[in-house]
């Protein structure tokens, strides 16, 4: 019995001596009086979703410097400059916050969680699929579902319309088509089951992320937060492992085919002064045309054909980057857009300008990617959206060895918390921070790294061209077509973070059609 007491001064010594660097690095830090034991796990955790980034930037407020939060033995960082959001960004040493891992359920190992040697890979093989010769080539696809949208917003006539759904339906169905060239049509369904089954299963992953209890896997998936995700999350599979493997097939079949051509080509006897000639033709054609000879796969195609040291991809990991892809830019595309239309709506004066400038730079209806991205306004506007309504308020990363950022040293198993939102809002970097002025973006150009709605350094979005590109023809079609007015049923602006920033009460708009004069 005596041996009891020794054995817990020695155990607990030994706990303090192996986490004596990271309490060091917390005592270091200004922070809320954290309980012992539990530190400020009791706040963060009673703490309703719509309340979480405010209290985060009410926090950055308050200490004007760098901070910190204890989740029990976890220590959290909440860095505070523009610099030490560059440096963390950019040191290779950092991973992805654990927090982050608990999406995989949803979207697999796929680029916005992986890391390392498997992170470098799969970026490399999926950049291709990004290049702007590529993206100008969806442009007819993407208008033919915005059209689509465009023949339902004229059905409401004029009536107020919560907008998540439809712009969520659109947008699936334009990512879909473009990155896996399938055919949804979840536009032309009331309710449809994809739609729904996503929604719900990023609320319960979101319930799980800020349930510290539910961190453990074990514990987790012994619960009904668990089965009710599992339900959900098999409606999503189902469907996105079926268009993998009929586009597989397709691909294989063409191959098939292709080599059946050459075959009998080389029966026929071709001569090598024909193969010349076809071949000093396309050199011609390509000189004439940049776009002819520009590999025209998408996303699913360049996946499914890669291959690394000799092999494919297994179908596991091809699921992964798709869903990547498509869940996670149709949640912050679908949410930005809900914000650009609620800017319109509240600043008539700002849709004037806009709309202004469409009908002078876009009157012959020639959309292409090149005249959208020389429209100044429209440019101006939605980088403002994506400031003032951070889509994405905050992201992390995990210290794995000691590193020096800001001037500080951190120890391993700290995690660095970005706070987007923060950043964004800092009066320091702009003036007026919570007022929608596009007409800012004209002026000086903000500190590097102060705004980041695509995150930045090596693992910036690799989808962010992608993302704008579909915004700009939302935003500027929709314009070009409506008045678009304040819905009766919007309430004030309550904003909550879950997965993404969204309005606690939704976004009601009014579509009113506009004649060819641009008036009611």
């Amino acid at each position: 019995m005596a041996l009891w007491p020794l054995v817990l001064i020695t155990l607990g010594v030994w706990l303090l001596i192996r986490r004596w660097p990271l309490l060091r690095l917390g005592m270091s830090l200004a922070g809320p009086w954290a309980v012992p034991l539990l530190g400020n796990a009791q706040m963060v955790g009673k703490l309703k979703p719509e309340f979480i980034f405010l209290v985060f930037t009410e926090l950055r407020d308050r200490f004007g410097t760098t901070y910190r939060l204890w989740l029990g033995p976890q220590l959290w960082v909440f860095l505070h400059s523009a610099d030490e959001t560059r440096q963390a960004l950019n040191d290779p040493t950092l991973r992805k916050a654990e927090t982050f891992l608990q999406l995989e359920p949803l979207i697999g190992n796929g680029l916005l969680i992986s890391h390392g040697a498997h992170w470098t890979r799969q970026r490399r093989l999926m950049t291709p699929a990004f290049q702007p010769n590529i993206l100008r080539g969806f442009v007819p696809r993407v208008l033919i579902h915005i059209e689509r949208l465009v023949s339902r917003l004229e059905e409401t006539r004029g009536a107020s319309l919560e907008v998540t759904d439809p712009l969520f339906a659109c947008l699936l169905d334009a990512i879909v088509d473009t990155s896996m060239g399938a055919q949804l049509n979840t536009q032309l369904v009331d309710h449809p089951p994809i739609v729904q089954a996503f929604h719900r299963s990023s609320k319960l992953l979101f319930k799980r992320m800020i349930n510290p209890l539910l961190a453990s896997e074990w514990i987790f998936q012994r619960t009904q937060l668990w089965r009710d995700l599992e339900k959900e999350l098999q409606v999503i599979h189902d469907l996105m492992d079926g268009v993998i493997e009929r586009r597989a097939k397709e691909l294989e079949e063409e191959e098939q085919r292709k080599e059946e051509e050459q075959r009998k080509e080389e029966k026929q006897g071709k001569g090598e002064k024909q193969e010349e000639e076809q071949k000093e033709e396309q050199e011609l054609a390509e000189e004439a045309d940049p776009r002819v000879g520009v590999p025209s796969h998408n996303l699913l195609d360049t996946l499914i054909l890669a291959r690394f040291e000799g092999s494919a991809l297994s179908r596991k990991e091809i699921r992964d980057e798709v869903n990547t892809f498509v869940f996670a830019g149709v949640d912050t595309t679908t949410a930005a857009m809900c914000f650009v239309l609620y800017a319109l709506a509240q600043d008539q004066e700002a849709q004037v300008k806009l709309r202004q400038e469409l009908l002078q730079e876009l009157k012959d209806s020639n959309w292409d990617m090149e005249r959208l991205n020389r429209l100044p306004y429209l440019e101006a506007l939605l980088k403002e959206v994506l400031r003032l309504y951070t889509i994405v308020p905050t992201t992390g990363r995990q210290t794995t060895q000691t590193t020096r950022i800001g001037g500080r040293e951190y120890c391993a198993g700290v995690t660095l918390w970005i706070n987007m939102y923060g950043l964004a809002h800092d009066k320091d970097y702009y003036e007026e921070p919570y007022e929608f002025r596009p007409e800012r973006w004209f002026g000086d150009t903000p500190p590097p790294f102060s705004y980041i709605p695509f995150s930045g350094g090596p693992h910036v979005c690799i989808g962010r061209r992608y993302s704008l590109l579909l915004m700009k023809l939302l935003t500027a079609r929709l314009v070009m077509e409506f008045q678009v007015e304040p819905g009766p049923e919007q309430a004030p602006l309550q904003l909550q973070a879950q997965m993404v920033l969204k309005a606690r009460e939704g976004i009601h708009v009014c579509f009113r059609k506009i004649n060819k004069a641009g008036q009611d």
